[in-house]
C-alpha cells in the first residue's frame, strides 16, 4: 500500500514528529509513506525524515498564515501548488492521500480532484474562525475520515450533525517509550551540573505554549523555595522572535538568574533524565507529545488542563492538572512535588506506565494501519 502524506509547515513540531515516527513503523506492516513537506524551512524536519529512511517529496508549498507577506504569497500560488500536489498524486500510484491539519486545503482538493480516497488529521484544537468555516464545509462535502489527535479535538471540529455520519478515530500523538526510556538514557551534562531540583519545560517558545505562566510560576516559587533551576527548551521560529525578547525581557525584570533559555535540542531524552520535575504551562493543546514523553522518562507532571492531559494525568494519582493561564496553580503544585522526593518518584513511575499502556508509537501505527487497510477494503 502507498500513502501520501502532506503536511505544509516544514518547521518541525509535534505533528511533524507524528508524521516522521508513524511513517517508519507503517513500513512493517507493508505500508511505504512518502511525506511531502514545503521546499523552505523544513531541514529539520527533512533531516529526521531521511535518517529514517522515510521517502520525500518537497514542493514549493506556503502555508497559511496571518503574516502579510506570507498570506499574499499563499493566495498567489494557490492554484499552481494545488494542481502540482494534484499532478503527483494522479501520476504516482498512490493508494491513499493523508492531510495534516485543518488549514490544509491544497491537499485535501488536490486529492478530491484526483478522485482518491483521502483521510485529514487535525492536530489543534484553535484556529481563526474563517479556517474553522472553510474547514467545516471541505470536511463535509470532501472527507469521508477523519483522525483527531484526542477527544477535544474532535469535539472542537466535529461537533456539528453534519459530522456525525463521517467517520472518525481518535488518535494521541506517540512517544517511543523505548527510546524515551530512564534506563537507557544519560543525563545532559550541562542540566546535570546544575544544584538543587531542576524543573523543565518542552516546546516551540510560541505564545500557545504559555511561557509567560511558566515565567511567573518561577518567580513565585523562588520566593517559597531555594536551590531551583528552571529550564525552556525549545527553538522559536522567525514570527515567535518578538514574543521571546519579551520573554527575556520579563526573566530579567523578575530578576529571575535562575531560569535558563535552553534553545533547541536534539536529545530531549537526556534533558528529561536530567531534570526533577516538568511543567505543561500552554494555553492549548491538542495531544502534547512533549508531556507524554515526559512521563515515558518517569518524570512528575505538572500540566494546565489542555487537550487530553486530563484523561492521562490524575491528580494526586500519578501528576497534578491545573486551570490554563494560572501561574499560582502551577506553582503550588510544583511545589508540592518540590517538597516530597517520594512523591516525584512514585509519581514519575506511574507516568511512564501509563505512556507505555496508552501512548506508545505502536499503539498509534497499528490504528493507521488498521484505518488504512479499512479504506483500501472500502
Amino acid at each position: 500500500m502507498i500513502v501520501i502524506n502532506i503536511i505544509e509547515d516544514g518547521r518541525f513540531g509535534g505533528p511533524q514528529a507524528w508524521v516522521a515516527s508513524v511513517a517508519e513503523r507503517l513500513s512493517k506492516y507493508g505500508i511505504e509513506t512518502t511525506v511531502v513537506l514545503p521546499e523552505k524551512n523544513s531541514n529539520s524536519f527533512l533531516e529526521k525524515l531521511n535518517q529514517k529512511g522515510i521517502r520525500t517529496r518537497q514542493f514549493s508549498l506556503h502555508r497559511l498564515t496571518k503574516q502579510r507577506t506570507h498570506l499574499i504569497r499563499y493566495c498567489i500560488f494557490f492554484i499552481s501548488e494545488t494542481i502540482s500536489l494534484y499532478k503527483l498524486i494522479k501520476n504516482e500510484d498512490v493508494d491513499i492521500v493523508h492531510c495534516n491539519n485543518s488549514w490544509q486545503i491544497k491537499g485535501v482538493l488536490a486529492s478530491k480532484l484526483a478522485g482518491k480516497p483521502m483521510i485529514w488529521t487535525i492536530h489543534e484544537t484553535q484556529t481563526p474562525f474563517y479556517i474553522n468555516i472553510v474547514f467545516k464545509f471541505l470536511g463535509l462535502h470532501f472527507c469521508n475520515v477523519f483522525i483527531t489527535a484526542g477527544e477535544r479535538v474532535k469535539n472542537y471540529y466535529l461537533n456539528d450533525k453534519g459530522f456525525s455520519e463521517k467517520q472518525v478515530m481518535v488518535i494521541q500523538a506517540p512517544v517511543d517509550t523505548s527510546v524515551f526510556d530512564p534506563q537507557k538514557v544519560k543525563e545532559d551534562p550541562q542540566i546535570a551540573q546544575c544544584k538543587g531540583i531542576k524543573i523543565v519545560t518542552v516546546g516551540n517558545l510560541s505564545r500557545i505554549k504559555g511561557i509567560a505562566h511558566f515565567i511567573k510560576m518561577a518567580s513565585i516559587l523562588n520566593s517559597q523555595h531555594s536551590d531551583l533551576n528552571f529550564f525552556v527548551i525549545g527553538s522559536h521560529f522567525d514570527n515567535q522572535r518578538k514574543y521571546l525578547e519579551k520573554m527575556v525581557a520579563m526573566v530579567r525584570n523578575l530578576k529571575l538568574k535562575n531560569l535558563h533559555f535552553y534553545g533547541p535540542s536534539d536529545d530531549v531524552p537526556s534533558i528529561l533524565k536530567a531534570v526533577d520535575i516538568y511543567v505543561c504551562s500552554s494555553i492549548a493543546e491538542a495531544s502534547p507529545i512533549s508531556v507524554w514523553e515526559a512521563m515515558s522518562m518517569a518524570k512528575p507532571i505538572v500540566s494546565t488542563d489542555v487537550g487530553d492531559v486530563a484523561k492521562f494525568i490524575k491528580n494526586g494519582e500519578n501528576g497534578y492538572v491545573v486551570p490554563t493561564k494560572d501561574s499560582t496553580a502551577l506553582a503550588e503544585k510544583v511545589s508540592m512535588l518540590i517538597e516530597n522526593k517520594d512523591l516525584r518518584e512514585k509519581f514519575g513511575q506511574q507516568a511512564r506506565e501509563i505512556a507505555i499502556k496508552h501512548l506508545d508509537i505502536e499503539i498509534c501505527a497499528k490504528k493507521h494501519a488498521q484505518l488504512y487497510r479499512e479504506i483500501m477494503n472500502g
